[in-house]
Order: C-alpha cells, then sequence, then structure tokens
C-alpha cells in the first residue's frame, strides 16, 4: 500500500461531526423553539461554555445539534435545583459522578437549612398575627398569662437613647434578627409605689427565651434576662410620648380586687401603630408579673 499521496489533516471534532452528517444541525432560531427555551438563553449557556455552536464560516450562522441539546437539558436539570449556572457549567461539562453526587448533597443541605428558616419565620408571623387579631379582643380587658423567659437591650431611659458604642453594636445585630426580635418597655416595679403620673421606664429590643434558642444566640453582660412570670396582661392603647400610670390603672384595680400581688417589674411590647385621623397611636401589650401559689 503506498501512503505517501495522502496527507494527515488535523480537524476539530466539533467540524468533524457536521462534516460527516453524524448530527442534525439547528439554527440558533430552531433549536430555541424545539426546546422551548429563548435564544437569549442559549446565548447565556453558550457563555459559559455549556453548549458549543459550529459557527459556519460561509455565512457567519451558528448551529447546534442534539449533544448541545443533551447539554442544555442536563445543565438545565441542575438549574431546577438552583444550582447557580457557574456550577451548572462545572457539573454538565467537568464533574466526575463523585463531584456531582457532593455538589447535589451540599445543595440539599442548604435547602433543609432554607425549609428551617422559613418554617421559624412562617410560626414567627402566625404568632405575630394571632396578637394582631386579639388586640382589639383584649383592649383593656385582663386576663391571665404565663408569659416566657426573655432577654432585652436596655436602649433607653424613658424616650431618650442610652449612648454606648458597645450597646450601639449590639443593637446592631439584633435589628437584623426582625421580627423574631421585637421593641419593648420595661417599668421598675420600685417605681410602682410614688405617686408620680408617669413611670420610671426604658425601651428596647427583646427577644423570647425560645427564639434566642432557636436562633441559636449568644448572650452577654448588655443583655438583660427575664424569668418566666405569670402574669397579668392586657392591651392598651397609647397616643402620648409617656406611658402613664392612668392608662394602667384599671389594671391595678383589677389586681387588687383579684387579691393578687406584684411580683417583678411591668413587661410590655408593642403590638402595632395605626394611624387614627390625625394622630398616631400604638397598641401597646401590657403584662404585670404576680405572686401565684406554689
Amino acid at each position: 500500500m503506498i501512503l505517501s499521496n495522502f496527507y494527515i489533516v488535523a480537524v476539530p471534532l466539533t467540524s468533524l461531526r457536521y462534516a460527516m452528517g453524524v448530527n442534525m444541525k439547528y439554527t440558533i432560531s430552531e433549536f430555541a423553539e424545539l426546546l422551548g427555551i429563548t435564544a437569549d438563553t442559549l446565548r447565556l449557556y453558550e457563555k459559559y461554555g455549556i453548549i458549543k455552536p459550529f459557527k459556519d464560516k460561509r455565512n457567519n450562522y451558528r448551529y447546534f445539534d442534539d449533544m448541545d441539546a443533551r447539554n442544555m437539558l442536563i445543565s438545565r436539570w441542575y438549574r431546577s435545583m438552583e444550582i447557580p449556572i457557574q456550577e451548572a457549567a462545572v457539573l454538565t461539562m467537568q464533574a466526575s459522578l463523585g463531584y456531582v453526587a457532593e455538589k447535589i448533597k451540599e445543595r440539599e443541605r442548604d435547602l433543609e437549612e432554607e425549609i428551617k428558616k422559613k418554617t421559624m419565620l412562617l410560626d414567627k408571623l402566625a404568632e405575630i398575627t394571632g396578637s394582631l387579631e386579639q388586640a382589639g379582643v383584649n383592649l383593656n380587658k385582663c386576663t391571665r398569662k404565663e408569659l416566657p423567659g426573655i432577654y432585652r437591650l436596655r436602649q433607653t431611659d424613658k424616650n431618650k437613647l442610652v449612648k454606648d458604642e458597645a450597646l450601639s453594636g449590639r443593637a446592631e445585630e439584633w435589628m437584623k434578627l426582625l421580627p423574631y426580635a421585637f421593641f419593648s418597655f420595661r417599668i421598675n416595679n420600685r417605681n410602682l409605689i410614688t405617686n408620680d403620673t408617669s413611670f420610671d421606664y426604658n425601651w428596647g429590643l427583646a427577644l423570647y427565651e425560645e427564639d434566642v434558642r432557636r436562633l441559636d444566640l449568644q448572650t452577654d453582660g448588655f443583655i438583660e434576662y427575664m424569668e418566666p412570670k405569670t402574669c397579668i396582661s392586657s392591651v392598651i392603647v397609647s397616643s402620648g410620648e409617656y406611658i402613664m400610670r392612668d392608662s394602667l390603672q384599671f389594671m391595678f384595680e383589677h389586681l387588687r380586687k383579684s387579691h393578687y400581688t406584684m411580683n417583678g417589674d411591668i413587661f410590655g411590647k408593642i403590638i402595632a401603630a395605626e394611624n387614627a385621623g390625625s394622630k398616631r397611636q400604638y397598641y401597646l401589650e401590657v403584662n404585670i408579673p404576680i405572686q401565684t401559689e406554689e
């Protein structure tokens, strides 16, 4: 056999498969229609090297084939798991079976964490909705309530903000915990024996003990802790700047008639704010701890 008249020519595999007619060729519009996607999506996936169309130098048309379709569908499968397109490109074009399994397991763990957080948020929204729905029902009415343990930041003296750089840093962290964190007030029990018309109170962000545990938060010296208490609870409406003694007089009267003894500082929180005509008013939940029989 004489080989001197034959030449070995290096031909790219992509060009060769079209030249041999192994696969069907599709224009970008045909390919997009067949796969049910847009031409812009094809260009995006081409940018990340997931599909590699053949460019016909005679007319500058780009053609796609069934291998492009397969890569496109596999990468879209990864994207359906909310895997970023950069990672989907690696999984489609370069990854081993073990690497694919590892990355999908990683996405599984991420999704479990997302579901956990969304479930917590859903529970908290249900709790808030319940408080809003009951605000009108409990307005100026006293009920007995088991108040859970509470962690809080003391951020004001009455309505004047406490200036402390370390406290401000912690407040910034807790602001990111909304809506689990809420705005609360605490009235000093010793102040109740005076005849002042307004109380010695302070405002600050607070978290229920269960939420602190669920959010895996660390506590320190800037954070107050209020133990769980049995309380007389009610809802009041406040439109003034200060919490006035008169607004809680009906609760003190209920304690007296029920022969309850106050047992600690009064704790409360803002439930909601609303505009009533030209005035802005706040619905406040007020909890007065009482002494109970052991």
